[in-house]
């Protein structure tokens, strides 16, 4: 943290309007690079730390709950490098999760999501360094270990012509049996829209009751998910 135009001292109490959460402040400690000084109050410049208090980057804290103040955001890069990360044992899920949401909270740069196309998780972040640091922390504090590895590059199929297609289909159970005929066409949306999908009826009358219907487009949806 960072002190700016006030006094900081034990006892102090420190409002963040981001989560309306209430620090007491119970230990200071001034920081020269890699060591801490335990001090009773620090000035404005001083870059310093607090212990216990659930708060993210950037979040801004003031010494008057009138004030609704906040500094501006820092500057956060996109990430540069991305790669699949899992846990090399399925029983640790848990503790990957917790060590992700906090490192993800204290480090913005470092980024998780889950690739729906791949079933994957993929971690970023500003360099393959980065991600091995973190990939090792995971293992000492968390005694989590995992495996980081090139993410899979999803194959993506598109439509260049509209086509047509009419597809009858039977079902024997007993008796007369059952039929459904199924017309329609396909075609290819502009470009800037090509990665989306419509779902467009067109059926007149009452011949196919209007109940039916989303049905049909869920199973429409379900199979473009992954062709045929």
């Amino acid at each position: 943290m960072s002190a700016v135009g006030v006094v900081i001292y034990w006892g102090l109490l420190l409002v963040t309007f981001r989560a309306v959460i209430q620090v007491r402040i119970a230990r200071l400690v001034r920081l020269h690079s890699s060591e801490m000084e335990d001090v009773s109050e620090v000035y404005s410049g001083d870059i310093f730390a607090l212990f216990g208090v659930d708060c993210a980057s950037g979040d801004t804290f003031v010494t008057d709950p009138k004030l609704n103040l906040s500094m501006e955001s820092i500057f956060v890069p996109d990430p540069v490098v991305s790669m699949s990360i899992n846990p090399t044992n399925s029983k640790d899920r848990d503790n990957f999760s917790k060590a992700a949401a906090r490192f993800t909270k204290e480090d913005p740069t470092f980024q998780f999501h889950y690739d729906d196309d791949n079933k994957e998780t993929i971690v970023s972040g500003m360099g393959e360094l980065h991600l091995e640091i973190y990939a090792q922390r995971m293992e000492r504090e968390y005694g989590c270990p995992v495996i980081l590895g090139k993410p899979k590059v999803s194959f993506r199929e598109t439509l260049t012509s509209p086509c047509t297609f009419d597809f009858l289909h039977k079902k024997q159970s007993g008796g007369s049996g059952q039929f459904a005929r199924v017309t329609g066409i396909l075609e290819p949306l502009p470009a800037h829209q090509n990665t989306k999908l419509e779902f467009v009826d067109e059926t007149i009358g009452t011949n196919i009751p209007k109940q039916f219907v989303p049905g049909i487009e869920k199973g429409f949806r379900l199979m473009a998910q992954k062709g045929q």
